[in-house]
């Protein structure tokens, strides 16, 4: 809860020898000051603690009903008060005082979901940073909901597209534009499930820009996949020893291909083998499904040999990965830019991670005759079948059987002639 006291500071004193009397608000061990519109003079200040007199001080009496003021809308915020920083709260209790209290703050409200993301150790709380960023160039920061309009929205989607985005590439693509907008839509609901009661009849935010504004449409996905002869030519590309990052991410390619297309966020943080097998949950989606999109994959023999080169010698998680890459942002990011050297060894342009787990789909479908429903569950997608899910025990060896047919579909040895 937030504590608010009247205070004046030693250090801004005035040239007519008086101090401004401040109210303070500290929230979440951050604090904030709202200045009033009384001055005292020494005399009215404790020369030992330098805190305002009480007794015999009209000021204090007057700046004290501001303070029991703020305490009472501070109270009546309820949960809510943590969708605000000392900040916002200074700010916000400015204009309840003034009577100028326009709405509820975007950006106090969006960095508050940003925080429990990170807390939660979601990566796509790094997308959101980089929406207020671009947001705030655009805007600045005293931005309402109610100052969110399909106008608004238009302008900033327009301002968008003429920025280079942060990786040099060029302008922001249409996916960007419609990522950061999304993202704004999202803050948006979310927002309206916090403060709007439409039982009770109290709609803080009534807007909806969205009815008007609609996102720019998805552009179609690149296919990623590779043939088998390149999967093999990956794996069999002679490397210099002193490449160690080349090493790792060619190495990083063909391990995520034998455990069906896992991704390196989840090697990253792989914590779990029994039985011969690997047990985790996708972070991608584990907040989005029931299931919490636990998945459990057979190590297959040709996935032995790079689980005993990279095994975390002290046991806290199956891959040492954490202890070469500071965060599995930088391990991605590396591992995409060793395979673009990669393949232009080997003739793949623009080759990349993720090119892993759309090839072993692609050819456990269409080589393999897999069907998309065992695809779909080696993947770790959601099934689509979420009633029958409920029933139904999830039979792992589906996926071990596949995982064996795309594995011997690539790797096994040709059988000589009879």
């Amino acid at each position: 809860m937030a504590t608010v006291k009247a205070v004046v500071l030693k250090h801004q004193k005035k040239e007519d020898d008086t101090w401004n009397v401040k109210i303070r608000i500290t929230h979440e061990r951050k604090t904030a000051y709202l200045a009033t519109s009384h001055y005292i003079t020494v005399d009215l200040i404790n020369k030992k603690t330098f805190e305002i007199k009480e007794r015999n001080n009209p000021v204090y009496d007057q700046v004290m009903l501001d303070v029991l003021k703020i305490r009472s809308e501070l109270s009546a915020l309820g949960n809510q008060i943590d969708c605000y920083t000392a900040k916002g709260l200074v700010e916000l209790m400015n204009e309840r005082l003034t009577g100028k209290d326009r709405g509820i703050r975007f950006f106090d409200f969006a960095e508050r979901n940003v925080r429990d993301m990170e807390e939660a150790g979601k990566r796509r709380s790094q997308s959101y940073h980089a929406m207020l960023t671009r947001l705030e160039e655009y805007a600045g920061r005293n931005i309402l909901f109610s100052d969110i309009t399909a106008s608004f929205l238009t302008g900033f989607d327009t301002y968008l597209r003429n920025k280079e985005s942060r990786n040099g590439t060029g302008k922001i693509s249409q996916a960007g534009v419609r990522l950061y907008i999304g993202i704004i839509q999202t803050l948006f609901n979310k927002a309206k499930l916090e403060y709007n009661d439409e039982d009770r009849g109290l709609i803080r935010i009534s807007n909806n820009p969205f009815a008007k504004y609609k996102l720019p449409s998805a552009p179609k996905t690149r296919k990623r996949a590779i043939s088998p002869e390149q999967i093999r030519a990956i794996k069999e590309l002679k490397i210099p020893i002193n490449m160690h990052g080349t090493l790792i991410a060619r190495d990083v390619f063909i391990l995520s291909f034998l455990l069906c297309g896992m991704n390196t966020v989840d090697m990253y943080y792989l914590d779990t083998i029994r039985d011969g097998r690997i047990e985790y949950c996708r972070r991608k989606t584990e907040n989005r499904r029931e299931d919490n999109a636990f998945i459990s994959i057979k190590i297959e023999p040709e996935a032995e040999p790079y689980f005993d080169r990279y095994k975390d010698m002290l046991c806290d998680r199956v891959f040492n990965f954490f202890t070469r890459y500071s965060s599995d942002k930088q391990f991605i990011t590396k591992v995409n830019g060793n395979l673009k050297w990669i393949g232009e060894q080997i003739g793949i342009d623009g080759l990349t991670f993720y090119a892993a787990r759309h090839t072993w789909a692609t050819i456990a479908r269409n080589e393999c005759g897999v069907s998309m429903d065992d695809v779909a569950m080696a993947l770790n997608h959601k099934s689509g079948y979420d009633v029958t899910d409920t029933y139904i025990k999830k039979d792992w060896s589906r996926i071990d059987k596949a995982n064996r047919k795309v594995i011997d579909f690539v790797f096994a040895k040709e059988k000589p002639e009879d």
